[in-house]
């Protein structure tokens, strides 16, 4: 594999402060980093490493297990369009976290979040069988997964080709 981690995921959303009040909720923690970018402030710096000529933007960050970070960015200029965000639409992605307790996870959300069925599926094939799964949606429509593990643990821990998923240093894949 040529890269060595994923460094972040970014999503665009409509109402940054509402976000984070939201996926504060889901991750069980603060942001660690917040900031706005205005052209007018900073030259267009943004603009042309995103390709929006003077753009300006707001951004939140979250650390993710595993070392991943999570991007939260609502996007003053240009304006926002919407998307249809449907899972099943092309170019949809969806975040899976694992919990350890799922039903406990619905309480912390179920005022704050819509679920996409009124209980847990167990999957009844491939690697995840045995394994409980939850789909629902932040405020903006992007979905995500909850999976708890049946009692065998995390399904690709020993199949990935890259052995453990977090075996990986800085000078590639552990092994």
């Amino acid at each position: 594999m040529i890269f060595k981690c994923v460094d972040h995921v970014g999503v665009a959303v409509t109402d940054l402060d509402r976000s984070i009040a939201w996926w504060s909720r889901l991750l069980d923690s603060e942001p660690f980093d917040r900031g706005t970018w205005l052209a007018a402030e900073i030259g267009d710096y943004v603009g042309t490493k995103v390709g929006y000529p003077n753009c300006d933007m707001s951004a939140a960050v979250w650390a993710l297990p595993g070392g991943t970070v999570l991007e939260l960015i609502e996007y003053h200029n240009p304006p926002p369009g919407r998307v249809d965000m449907e899972t099943y639409n092309a170019g949809n992605a969806h975040f899976c976290f694992e919990t350890m307790d799922i039903r406990a996870d619905y309480e912390r959300m179920r005022e704050h979040a819509e679920f996409r069925s009124p209980d847990p599926a167990e999957s009844v094939w491939g690697p995840y069988k045995g394994s409980l799964l939850w789909y629902l949606r932040d405020p903006d429509g992007i979905t995500i997964e909850l999976v708890q593990f049946a009692e065998r643990g995390r399904v690709y821990e020993s199949d990935s080709p890259l052995g453990h998923a977090y075996a990986m240093n800085r000078a590639g894949p552990a092994g």
